[in-house]
């Protein structure tokens, strides 16, 4: 059996194997939001990959397929390097989309939404000091590395690289076209407490929204941590990202599909970030912070219905309408494409 032949292999795919879309989830609620409606019922056995998500799954004709990273910044790593560089895959013109579920930022977005993001950032990389030892006059005790004080841009030499992820940018325009008139789903209860927010658009059905993530393996609520890492990451991409999404794993994935990248086993340019929110980084008004994290706020079925709604009419164009897709968008290098390090520019 070659290297490039998994150990019981589907016989009817030729090896290595060249999807044209995988999507990637984190945990199984996710990972069940594609498998049986797509029909993935091809599993591929990749070593590296989790001890808990083992498989690849893949539709009959090799053409779409989906893996689950484990929950966790450092799962993702590990899991998507290991994919990215497995032998049996063909991944040079495949299209990629990161597809879970996220917290929101009722000033953005609200709960059962969809959100594809531009950026990415790792909010929680830096020094942190106890809120309760902090300088009286500071408003949060997180701060990026190299500075002495919050709200500061880092110096380039104090990046280590993973901070920032800027998306592709034109792949992105052509994504939002695609589902810009998609109706999602709803759910009495979701809106139920949506209703205690007195502003839009916390209080408003789901919409499809184009709004950045903020990773954190910490799964921070309230509305001054909240603001603390709506902050950072204004400040990190000078102004012109919005963080709508908070998820734990999304820089990670990133990094190594950086990568791999520059290693020439996957295109940067063809991966897309989707986040459906399924609860509120912050509370509604009387509400506590705490009651807020551990409250019945009802968006995380609708939040698991709506990846496939607002994700499949992506994957869909992409698969079926192939020549107008397989050569790729070509991205614009004159913003911060790529890492913070600018290591594809």
């Amino acid at each position: 059996m070659s290297r490039f032949t998994p150990r019981n292999a589907p016989a009817h795919y030729s090896w290595p194997l060249a999807p044209r879309f995988l999507i990637i989830s984190m945990f199984t609620p996710e990972q069940d939001a594609w498998v049986a409606p797509l029909g993935l019922k091809f599993n591929i056995s990749v070593p590296g990959l989790s001890m808990l998500y083992p498989h690849v799954h893949c539709d009959e004709k090799g053409w779409i397929c989906q893996m689950t990273t484990g929950e966790s910044e450092i799962n993702a790593a590990t899991s998507t390097t290991a994919l990215f560089f497995s032998p049996f895959f063909d991944f040079t013109k495949t299209y990629f989309m990161i597809a879970g579920i996220a917290g929101g930022n009722p000033y953005y977005t609200t709960t059962g939404s969809a959100t594809f993001a531009r950026y990415a950032v790792q909010v929680a990389l830096g020094y942190e000091i106890d809120a309760r030892e902090m300088p009286s006059n500071w408003t949060t005790g997180y701060f990026g590395f190299g500075t002495a004080a919050p709200n500061l841009y880092p110096g380039l030499s104090n990046w280590y690289g993973t901070e920032l992820f800027e998306l592709n940018t034109n792949l992105l325009a052509r994504v939002m076209d695609l589902v810009k008139d998609v109706k999602l789903n709803d759910t009495t209860d979701a809106a139920a407490w949506r209703s205690m927010y007195d502003f839009a658009p916390a209080n408003q059905p789901p919409t499809i929204v184009q709004c950045d993530v903020a990773t954190s393996d910490v799964w921070f609520s309230g509305a001054l941590l909240s603001e603390a890492m709506g902050n950072i990451t204004e400040v990190w991409t000078n102004g012109t990202g919005k963080y709508c999404t908070t998820a734990e794993e999304d820089n990670a994935t990133l990094e190594s599909a950086v990568r791999a990248h520059l290693a020439g086993m996957v295109d940067f340019g063809r991966f897309i970030l989707m986040r459906t929110v399924s609860d509120f980084d912050r509370q509604p008004p009387n509400v506590t912070a705490y009651d807020s994290l551990t409250g019945a706020q009802g968006g995380f079925g609708v939040a698991i219905t709506n990846i496939f709604t607002a994700g499949w009419p992506v994957v869909k164009e992409i698969v079926y309408d192939w020549d107008a897709w397989k050569d790729g968008t070509e991205p614009s290098l004159t913003g911060g494409y790529g890492d913070v390090l600018g290591s594809l520019l």
